[in-house]
């Protein structure tokens, strides 16, 4: 990673941090800048990792371009506590869209060994999180997201709002 990018991206300049390595995928990924780009402004989300001490946030400010900096969340959407498996996991699909991207976080959140488990709680509720843009993301996955939640026995918005109700109280 670049000096540049890492001071942009307000993160420890060496590589092999979690957060180092998020915040490159994040700013170098096409999947991930789609993702950024079809949320609205005051989406954020509060981010810790297993293997890094500290409080990070990714959001999105008025300028609709997303930031990712150690700090901690003021109005967090999700809290992700994000072992370093899971990280390195998703961040080496360089070349993977929306759909793929989607698919592998929602992976990890439902995989059962805990070094590579996402743990995810919701502090929104379904209308703050369509009106910051979280459902469009969903839609961007396309057909490929939908498919993986259809076998997951998630099939259309109530399916959905009852998985988020679950996980607003983990």
């Amino acid at each position: 990673m670049t000096a540049e990018l890492s001071d942009s991206m307000n993160v420890p300049p060496a590589e092999t941090t979690p957060s180092a390595v998020l915040a490159a995928f994040i700013a170098t990924n096409s999947g991930a800048q789609r993702v950024s780009e079809a949320l609205n402004s005051g989406a954020e989300v509060a981010i810790r990792f297993v293997d890094q001490p500290g409080d990070w946030r990714l959001y999105i400010p008025e300028s609709g371009k997303a930031c990712f900096e150690q700090a901690k969340a003021t109005d967090p959407d999700f809290e992700l506590y994000m072992p370093t498996a899971a990280v390195n996991a998703i961040a080496v699909q360089t070349k993977a869209d929306v759909g793929e991207l989607g698919i592998a976080f929602f992976e990890h959140i439902v995989a059962r060994e805990p070094t590579r488990q996402i743990g995810v709680k919701v502090h929104s509720g379904f209308v703050k999180l369509t009106r910051r843009g979280w459902l469009g993301v969903l839609a961007l996955g396309g057909p490929k997201v939908m498919m993986w939640m259809a076998g997951k026995g998630l099939r259309g918005p109530g399916a959905i709002a009852n998985a988020l109700g679950r996980l607003r109280k983990g």
